[in-house]
């Protein structure tokens, strides 16, 4: 489902990072997460975000942020580079976090 970017409500936090994009993070008061991708959709290229998935924690949705950045990619000539792909991604996330 696409949304206007503005619908996110005032009251949740928003955790956003380079290494994520087009990717980011909500928490809401009640305490669940949302991940969103950005998109853009339309002949006037507007804006929107779309609802990936609802994770259970932090860490799940870290780990869907990292899955959905690893299968943006639709194509790989091996195992041993999908595989060393998705450790790039998951490193790059987690050093976020020392």
């Amino acid at each position: 489902m696409l949304r206007r970017p503005d619908s996110i409500p005032a009251t949740d936090t928003v955790i956003e990072d380079p290494a994520m994009e087009p990717f980011f993070i909500t928490n809401s008061a009640s305490g669940g997460y949302t991940v969103y991708e950005r998109v853009i959709k339309g002949e006037n290229n507007t804006p929107y975000i779309k609802t990936i998935c609802y994770p259970g924690n932090f860490t799940y949705a870290l780990k869907k942020v990292a899955t959905e950045l690893l299968n943006s990619n639709k194509e790989y000539k091996s195992v041993k580079t999908y595989v060393d792909t998705y450790n790039n991604i998951t490193d790059k996330i987690t050093s976020m976090m020392k």
